[in-house]
């Protein structure tokens, strides 16, 4: 990254940090019982925009959740096919960045103003953009990737012991999901 992106992206952090909303009361739950889910996430490549696919079907399919959205961003001008429209897909690209790597556009202020009961955060690595709409999202409980940074935007932070893996990340975000406030079974006495 060169100097003047650095500063850009300097500037761009300090205005996020002022604009963060520390009046939030998040509301935890279970990913089985949510009815609206939002997802942001880095496309580095095509396997990643697959793993995040395949963990959008295998929401829908095996907890009958159909409400879901999820929102990449792209590092470049210009989208490679596998990232143009696709249903319950949105993404967004450097284009789309004003000059301090803040996001505009009506994309990302649409998925900002809808209410998910659940907003899963899975980039792996620092992403401006993404934790832009992270802070500014209106999503009742928000859960990601323990980092220094999200620990300003995140309801719940997960360890991922320190491995740089999408598809660890996406395995540790589910299982945690699934345990909170998850139903108690209650033991016959017979």
């Amino acid at each position: 990254m060169k100097l003047l992106d650095r500063i850009k992206e300097w500037l761009g952090r300090r205005a996020l940090l002022k604009e963060a909303r520390p009046d939030r009361k998040p509301v935890a739950k279970n990913l089985a019982q949510s009815v609206k889910v939002g997802i942001i996430y880095f496309v580095a490549d095509e396997a990643a925009h697959g793993q995040v696919r395949n963990y959008v079907k295998k929401i829908k399919e095996e907890l009958g959740i159909t409400r879901i959205m999820a929102l990449g961003y792209y590092d470049e001008k210009e989208l490679p096919f596998y990232l143009h429209a696709k249903l319950n897909f949105d993404v967004f690209s450097l284009k789309d960045l004003n000059w301090y790597r803040i996001p505009h556009g009506n994309v990302v202020q649409n998925f900002i103003a809808e209410e998910y009961d659940v907003l899963i955060d899975l980039t792996v690595h620092d992403q401006l953009p993404l934790q832009y709409v992270l802070a500014k999202s209106k999503a009742r409980f928000k859960v990601g990737r323990l980092s220094e940074t999200n620990a300003h935007f995140l309801d719940m932070m997960i360890d991922t012991a320190g491995a740089d893996s999408l598809a660890q990340l996406i395995a540790n975000v589910n299982r945690y999901l699934m345990m909170i406030n998850a139903p108690q079974e209650v033991h016959s006495l017979n």
